[in-house]
């Protein structure tokens, strides 16, 4: 045989081997993929056996198209999601925005595409919300308060908290209240607040809203003082190695959901209308408050 068709057939053989789902190259070549398995993260943004309910649906279309297994590690904290990435633990993840931001410079993952939600929406706030009978309409009457957040590796639930306060020129949160704590989820925060556990709380829009509707009693008694601008929806990212020919798949597995009866179906149970294809660049609200922060993303101290 010679050199040429020696060549030819080597590079014939690569190309049928990267086709193939679940066989990766290069970097990317692990034992999960070669096992035919993914493992999506998720951050913990609410009731733990909610969220796995909701992704299942998501999940099963997934093993189900890609011929592989496809499951979901829910994350015990949001720092954690970002050393799944480090470490090698996960292929792809349901990222909040600052978790993602922070896991994209540590880890080099990669957005492919974010939820729209049913009223529209593929974005989310941080919220700064008190008891309506707290008399709390300001950051002065915060003073001495007690403050209940979610994580520091959140937006809406740490982030814009420390951006807000910052803005109204607030050198020290420590200082200002008179204590703080993280409560783990964005609805542990807000129930916090509305059982007088803390008297100041941060934390997501939707979450804060789906309990308003949910809980009559929670809207009559909460209010919310402040909102941060708006950042991405919980958004999929791929770990930059990633097989290339899955990355393709997957994305466009999650952008054309909305096309058919099996995948609306889908959508309607996990309570999205579709998904939309997200960059980088799309977290552009969000990099601006950690610049105004002086934020050193690569030794910011995410852990718990």
């Amino acid at each position: 045989m010679n050199y040429l068709l020696r060549k030819a057939l080597v590079v014939t053989i690569l190309l049928i081997l990267m086709s193939l789902p679940g066989i990766a190259t290069g970097s990317g070549n692990n034992e999960r993929t070669l096992n035919n398995e993914v493992v999506i993260a998720l951050v913990p943004e609410k009731n733990v056996f909610e969220q796995r309910r909701r992704y299942k649906y998501i999940t099963d279309y997934l093993s189900k198209k890609l011929n592989m297994s496809v499951r979901v590690n829910i994350m015990s904290n949001y720092g954690d999601i970002c050393d799944a990435f480090l470490e090698g633990t996960a292929d792809a993840g349901f990222f909040g925005s600052f978790s993602y931001v922070l896991t994209h410079v540590k880890a080099g993952v990669i957005p492919i595409a974010r939820p729209v939600w049913l009223d529209g929406s593929s974005t989310y706030r941080g919220y700064i919300f008190v008891r309506k009978d707290s008399g709390i309409t300001s950051v002065e009457d915060m003073r001495g308060k007690s403050l209940v957040l979610v994580h520091r590796a959140t937006t809406a639930g740490y982030i814009f908290q420390l951006y807000y306060m910052q803005y109204y020129d607030i050198k020290s949160m420590e200082d200002h209240f008179s204590q703080i704590y993280f409560a783990g989820s964005h609805d542990s925060s807000a129930w916090a607040v509305y059982t007088g556990e803390a008297d100041v709380g941060g934390g997501k829009n939707h979450i804060f809203h789906a309990l308003e509707k949910e809980y009559p009693d929670f809207s009559e008694q909460m209010i919310t003082i402040a909102e941060s601008p708006a950042v991405p929806s919980n958004g999929i990212a791929i770990r930059k190695d990633l097989n290339h020919t899955l990355a393709v798949r997957l994305k466009t597995l999650f952008l054309n959901l909305h096309k058919t009866d099996e995948g609306r179906e889908v959508l309607k149970n996990f309570g999205a209308e579709k998904f939309i294809e997200t960059t980088n660049a799309d977290y552009r609200s969000l990099y601006n408050m950690v610049h105004k922060l002086k934020i050193d993303l690569e030794t910011f101290p995410y852990k718990d």
